[in-house]
């Protein structure tokens, strides 16, 4: 497990500063986006019952 953390914090400071600043402003958005999405998924009975029913519904289900 620290391999992969020292492969990321070496990844990171090897970025510029502008990827870095990039990269910052996604995570952020991110954070703030996937919980509205999924709230308004969630809301929403027809794309929420398409969406677990991909999920749910077995493989040969989906294929007939």
């Amino acid at each position: 497990m620290s391999t992969v953390k020292n492969e990321s914090v070496s990844l990171a400071k090897s970025l510029s500063r502008g990827k870095k600043m990039v990269l910052i402003v996604f995570l952020i958005w991110a954070a703030q986006a996937i919980p509205k999405w999924s709230a308004a998924i969630m809301a929403d009975d027809e794309t929420s019952a398409k969406i677990i029913g991909f999920f749910v519904t077995p493989m040969a289900e989906r294929r007939s």
